[in-house]
């Protein structure tokens, strides 16, 4: 899984007739392997300038001109893996990002004539990533970026630690970031090495203060029929995100509690990095009257980035926090009614709490009209397809229930009548 040479291209700009090359970067030891390795499919590498009209040619086609190589129907397509120069080389990965054309070449190691699946290249995942890194590193202003910008040595730092000679090991910029700091701290300081084995997915360590951020993500799905012989039908979903700023790779243990008096979670599914994840119940010996706590108990080593420790699904509430009715009547001015009421034992403050109705199948919405009441905060999506109910942070206090009347108006179906 090595990389033979890459390029980052900036399309023609300014006045500009034709693209350049930013930034090129060729693996001298990569590219006797792929002559060795390749011998039938194998092609030296051309010019720059060559590979920049060849990639452009094939990424932006900027014209409506029909050109053989690039628009005929009996060529495969299989982005973003292009072949370059009439098919000389491949499989080249182009990624367009940000204003620029990101291209690299990875290694083929195969002794055939013929071409192998794309499944069988484990280097095209490898050079997508890479380019994926270095278009992150870049960053989105580029349209006054040149040959001399200091964002293209920051490639290049990226580069001697992600793929040292022409190899990818770890492509995530930011553990990138915390490694090229660890690295400049041993050689401002004399430290000893570490007795502790790095995990090969901690790709740097944190110096400082040790903090542990978590965030929880609900989601419920229901369906309310608001009829007393049928009953409501709900799940659970949930996610744990989390960031660790540790010293060293400490194991970390993380209890997971529900409410009192209601089944563990179920369903969970962890990331590689925990070692254990088991349930138990708890009791509490404090007071007879409290009942009993259902933990799951995760015991993990966390690399640098945030990733999501665990998903679960459960069945943790027996109500609703918000329960809802809606009634649409008609079809090209569709009257809609929404009422929300708020559960008791839910808090009421909010960051926000928004109602979003959807019509994927009536056309563009024209307008909406409020009419209870009328100085609701409702608005239309960009895309004309979703009524955007903004309640706010709070429900009215003493009835914890809103309500929306609205006329809603789509284009008539019926086809403009030619002229005579």
């Amino acid at each position: 899984m090595s990389i033979r040479g890459l390029w980052v291209i900036q399309p023609p700009l300014n006045g500009r007739r034709r693209g350049r090359v930013l930034f090129s970067r060729r693996f001298p030891t990569v590219e006797l392997r792929a002559k060795r390795l390749c011998p039938h499919l194998y092609h030296p590498l051309p010019h720059d300038n060559d590979i920049c009209d060849s990639a452009l040619l094939q990424c932006l086609c900027p014209d409506e001109q029909f050109i053989e190589e690039r628009d005929s129907c009996s060529r495969l397509f299989q982005k973003p893996v292009y072949e370059l120069l009439g098919g000389k080389l491949w499989p080249v990965v182009c990624l367009e990002k940000n204003g620029l054309v990101f291209v690299a070449l990875p290694l083929l190691e195969c002794d055939r004539k013929e071409r192998p699946p794309l499944i069988e290249i484990p280097g095209i995942p490898s050079a997508l990533a890479l380019i994926e890194g270095i278009a992150e590193v870049i960053g989105g202003d580029t349209k006054e970026m040149d040959e001399t910008s200091q964002k293209l040595s920051e490639v290049y730092q990226y580069l001697c630690l992600a793929a040292p000679f022409g190899s990818p090991l770890e492509t995530n910029p930011s553990n990138i970031s915390q490694l090229h700091l660890l690295q400049m701290r041993k050689q401002g300081a004399n430290t000893a090495p570490q007795k502790l084995k790095q995990p090969a997915w901690r790709a740097g360590a944190y110096k400082g203060t040790s903090k542990l951020y978590l965030t929880v993500k609900e989601e419920i799905r229901a369906v309310q029929y608001d009829k007393p012989d049928i009953a409501d039908v709900w799940d659970i979903y949930g996610s744990v995100i989390c960031k660790a700023e540790v010293e060293g790779h400490p194991d970390i243990l993380l209890t997971l509690t529900t409410p009192p008096g209601t089944p563990p979670l179920d369903h969970l599914i962890v990331h590689p990095s925990v070692q254990s994840a088991d349930a138990q119940t708890a009791s509490s010996p404090v007071s007879p009257s409290e009942t009993n706590l259902s933990n799951r108990k995760i015991r993990f080593s966390a690399p640098l980035e945030a990733f999501a420790l665990c998903r679960y699904q459960s069945s943790a509430t027996t109500s609703l926090p918000i329960r809802g009715f809606y009634q649409m009547k008609g079809e090209r001015n569709v009257r809609l009614l929404i009422q929300l009421k708020l559960n008791e034992a839910v808090k009421n403050s909010f960051d926000y709490c928004a109602v979003h109705m959807s019509f994927y199948h009536r056309g563009p919405i024209e307008k909406v009209d409020c009419i209870s009441p009328t100085s609701a905060n409702v608005v239309v999506s960009q895309d004309r397809r979703v009524v955007i109910w903004n309640i706010g942070q709070r429900f009215p206090v003493k009835s914890l229930e809103v309500s929306l009347q609205a006329n809603v108006h789509f284009p008539s179906s019926d086809p403009p009548s030619s002229a005579q």
